[in-house]
């Protein structure tokens, strides 16, 4: 199998770390080398190009350039925002050449502008390791509704390397479909939860997120399954109170893509991080015995 310079990000290091130990448990079950970048660091999230766009830019030259350095293979993150700047920075790169030039003298260092970089749903929908998924599926996720959610920043920017369409992607349908749950037909897969506005506008992400949840829960979704750390976080560590906001008594787990295909694998919930989730997963339910399937 290929090998990947894997850039986790802050959050996969903090406060998503359950997205970390998945990526890492899924790839050690599909023999997926996973080299971490050395010496990476922020890469500047959705703040800094807003207020910086030069600071913002630095950052993603650095990993680039410590990832070129390393030739570890194409750059694989999990987290959607990081997937979507550090993409930003490479098509920055390649289109002036003038900024290359300018991260050799502000960093001393060299970046290879053709450097791939991968969003982890890029590499699990690869021929090869769909293929892998198939032979090694011992717990297939038959009859699960699946609401896959997108979020606004995984099929951007569009172009070259993106994920999907950016209008209708199938990436993570297609991902649940191969472990055996069903995804569901819901409007809002796109739609902004609030991003990282959970501090300023509370009231905005209650509302964003609120919605999504509703929807999902209204199209019969057992699962609400995510590709983005700040994602997750507005959908499930918010959810309880977004809920009882709302006069609701349902709640929905919400899993990272890598905790669903690992839980289709057999691996351990406590290796896939299940337990660090404020909506408690229910993984028996979610997992059928052998010839039953999910309620």
């Amino acid at each position: 199998m290929s090998a990947y310079a894997y850039f986790p990000g802050c959050s996969l290091h903090a406060t998503a770390r359950e997205y970390d130990e998945s990526i890492r448990a899924v790839a050690d079950a599909l023999k997926i080398g996973l080299n971490e970048i050395e010496d990476w660091c922020c890469c500047g999230a959705t703040p800094a190009h807003a207020l910086d766009p030069r600071s913002a830019q630095i950052l993603g030259l650095w990993n680039l350039a410590h990832a070129s350095k390393g030739q570890a293979g194409p750059v694989l993150t999990g987290c959607a925002s990081c997937f979507s700047r550090l993409r930003a920075v490479k098509n920055e790169i390649q289109e002036r050449e003038e900024h290359i030039r300018g991260a050799r003298e502000a960093l001393g260092l060299d970046i290879d502008p053709r450097l791939e970089i991968l969003h982890v749903a890029q590499v699990l929908a690869g021929e090869e390791i769909r293929e892998e998924i198939k032979a090694r599926l011992s717990h297939p996720l038959k009859g699960l509704r699946v609401a896959c959610y997108y979020g606004c920043l995984l099929t951007r920017p569009r172009g070259a390397g993106a994920v999907d369409d950016v209008e209708a992607p199938r990436i993570l349908e297609d991902l649940v479909e191969l472990v055996g749950a069903e995804a569901v037909d819901w409007p809002l897969r796109l739609d902004c939860c609030g991003a990282s506005m959970a501090m300023p506008r509370p009231d905005l992400v209650r509302e964003l997120s609120g919605k999504i949840l509703m929807m999902a829960h209204e199209r019969g979704a057992k699962v609400l399954m995510v590709a983005c750390p700040l994602c997750h976080s507005n959908l499930d560590f918010q959810q309880e109170a977004i809920l009882r906001e709302l006069g609701q008594s349902f709640r929905i787990p919400v899993l990272y893509l890598t905790q669903l295909v690992g839980l289709a694998l057999g691996i351990d919930p406590g290796r896939l991080g299940l337990g660090r989730h404020f909506v408690p997963v229910p993984v028996r339910e979610l997992v059928p015995a052998e010839g039953a399937s999910c309620v």
